[in-house]
């Protein structure tokens, strides 16, 4: 009973699996307008649809070391929506072309950095914007294979404070942070800390 039990669960799970598409279940190879799987000899495996016995439509790709794109196919290609899932955090999702990244997309960092803008050959190019984990903007502006190339001007979130009047002291450390506060520096800022240094 107990395996009866456990073979039905099988087949209901391979059932919710397949039933993603509306083309029929592919049977055996070649595949053709069809929805189905295949594992590779490299232990890759690929579920979704095929056209032409290639991968054409919506499908999810695993490689074997657990690296995952989710999305559209052509002619064996990721192409267009998609997103990508590594083992080691990071994802991307967006616009891919040829099996690159290409368009508009988001990559996040599994330390939290992320970056939201375009993308040509799989490197940012183009308009972007790169974030740290808190959220704030880090860069923004123009990219050129994945270098940052050209600014553009951020609206400052923060309001710098009118500074107190200094205290006298001796101190070095102090003077000198005093004399960055009669700068118009705001303590905490990287122009602040670059005035100290």
């Amino acid at each position: 009973m107990m395996k009866k039990i456990l073979l039905s669960f099988c087949f209901l799970i391979s059932g919710i699996t397949l039933a993603q598409s509306n083309l029929p279940t592919c049977i055996s190879p070649p595949f053709n307008n069809c929805y189905g799987e295949w594992v590779y000899e490299s232990g890759d495996k690929y579920i979704g649809e095929w056209f032409n016995n290639k991968k054409n439509g919506q499908g999810t790709y695993t490689w074997v070391n657990g690296n995952k794109y989710v999305g559209q196919w052509v002619g064996n290609d990721y192409n267009g929506q998609g997103s990508m899932f590594f083992t080691n955090g990071n994802k991307y999702q967006g616009q891919f072309m040829s099996g690159k990244y290409h368009g508009q997309g988001k990559f996040t960092w599994a330390d939290g950095w992320y970056y939201i803008g375009q993308y040509k050959d799989s490197k940012r190019n183009g308009l972007g914007t790169q974030y740290s984990p808190n959220g704030s903007v880090y860069q923004q502006g123009l990219w050129s294979d994945d270098n940052f190339v050209q600014a553009q001007s951020i609206t400052p979130k923060v309001v710098p404070v009118a500074p107190k009047p200094p205290a006298i002291t001796s101190n070095p450390q102090e003077i000198k942070r005093q004399k960055c506060i009669r700068l118009g520096l705001a303590p905490g800022s990287s122009d602040f800390q670059q005035c100290m240094n």
